[in-house]
């Protein structure tokens, strides 16, 4: 990781050091040839606030990225919202339990009593995990129509960490595991989507083998300890903002950037005195580039048939030199000028078959190739090569560093440009 943290009085000094990272990040990103989206994100272990990730999305990527085209809203799937359908008013109905023998799933409950999955309720338990000695058993609570987001479901258990809870502990607390509801039971922990608490005559579990109970409503039957979002988003879902449908898509993470706020500072009693003689904590942010993982993304971004095309900002040698039969002792002399000239050379001195460490250029990517062989020299020079491009040529031994720069910078502006285009502020 490439880490900093930013020191400051008050929180609109963190919020320039946050806009300031924000925009060079984006900068780096660009300079490396890699689109890097900007979205909101869980502030997870970090704590703090705020926090963005920079995604670069691809079909390869660990992370669902919720993307509005329509308005330009973006998140991660772990913090993303939608707009919900509101449920039509009704009457409440009273309570009956009815037999459901084997339908423990919303599909085949839906299935047998011929509603809609969004006309039930699905429980999901799981252990929180608060710290290394405390644990409690969290009933979340969400429209059958949709998933729990685990996410949210820890953040609002207040939990560094989830895991299914197993059937003895569900029945410990009276439900029956594939049957379960909040309904009757006592001292637990309900967390309820705000999907329940808008949605009239749920069918949810009996807490009885083989049962349900139909026509269940939130604050007359039940209540929970949270009413918040825990719902994931999905592809389709109407946009938080405009309305318009979600599109999902895979990413891997560049870098992250936290508002840690005091969190830390009280914890560890970083303070300072202002100039009132006041004690007040240091207002901290986090910021951090994954080297690994943007090395793999350009990888992954630039590349062909034939192997790894490096942009020319980020290549790990800037020319590749070929000495063939003929042409090993002006291929000294230039790789000993290119050095001079601060330009990275790879040299290839091997004497193997032209195909091969042409082939080898190839697949190693540099962004210029020159070759020096008998048959370049009678023709007036060095042969030359782009590696992104198909056609060799030919330029003159004199003019061959001139040559070199040029094409580099050449490469180099789209690059700088993208960088220049960099927002400034974080959305």
């Amino acid at each position: 990781m490439k880490d900093s943290y930013s020191l400051d009085r008050d929180e609109a000094g963190l919020d320039l050091q946050y806009d300031r990272h924000y925009e060079a990040y984006h900068r780096i990103f660009a300079r490396c040839g890699v689109d890097a989206l900007a979205v909101k994100s869980d502030v997870g272990m970090m704590g703090g606030k705020v926090a963005h990730e920079f995604m670069y999305l691809t079909p390869v990527g660990e992370d669902t990225i919720m993307v509005c085209r329509s308005c330009g809203f973006r998140a991660n799937r772990q913090v993303a919202g939608f707009q919900r359908e509101e449920a039509a008013s009704e009457e409440q109905l009273p309570v009956e339990d009815v037999a459901t023998p084997g339908k423990s799933t919303i599909e085949d409950l839906s299935a047998l009593l011929g509603i809609p999955a969004s006309r039930t309720a699905k429980a999901v338990l799981m252990v929180a995990e608060i710290n290394d000695e405390e644990s409690k058993l969290v009933f979340g609570l969400i429209r059958g129509d949709l998933d729990v987001n685990e996410t949210k479901l820890a953040n609002a258990a207040g939990a560094r960490a989830l895991r299914p809870a197993r059937p003895e502990e569900i029945q410990t607390v009276g439900a029956v595991p594939g049957y379960a509801s909040p309904v009757g039971l006592e001292g637990i922990e309900v967390i309820a989507d705000l999907s329940i608490a808008s949605t009239p005559n749920l069918v949810a579990g009996a807490n009885r083998e083989g049962y349900h109970t139909r026509n269940v409503n939130y604050g007359r039957d039940f209540t929970a300890t949270t009413v918040t979002d825990i719902a994931a988003a999905e592809a389709g879902h109407p946009c938080p903002d405009c309305g318009e449908p979600l599109e999902a898509h895979r990413g891997v993470e560049l870098g992250n950037i936290f508002k840690l706020g005091t969190r830390y500072s009280d914890a560890m009693d970083c303070f300072f005195l202002d100039e009132d003689g006041k004690r007040k904590p240091v207002v901290m942010g986090s910021y951090g580039i994954g080297v690994g993982r943007l090395l793999a993304s350009i990888a992954e971004e630039h590349n062909d048939e034939s192997g790894i095309v490096w942009p020319a900002s980020v290549a790990p040698y800037r020319v590749h030199l070929v000495a063939l039969k003929g042409g090993e002792e002006a291929a000294d002399e230039i790789y000993a000028e290119l050095e001079r000239a601060g330009i990275d050379v790879l040299y290839d001195d091997r004497g193997e078959r032209p195909g091969v460490m042409f082939n080898d250029a190839d697949l190693l990517g540099c962004p210029v190739r020159l070759t020096l062989s008998k048959r370049s020299l009678e023709s007036g020079g060095v042969e030359t090569k782009v590696r992104n491009e198909a056609d060799r040529g030919l330029v003159a031994r004199d003019e061959m560093l001139a040559w070199v720069r040029a094409r580099l910078d050449e490469l180099g502006a789209p690059l700088e440009a993208n960088a220049d285009a960099a927002p400034t502020k974080a959305d």
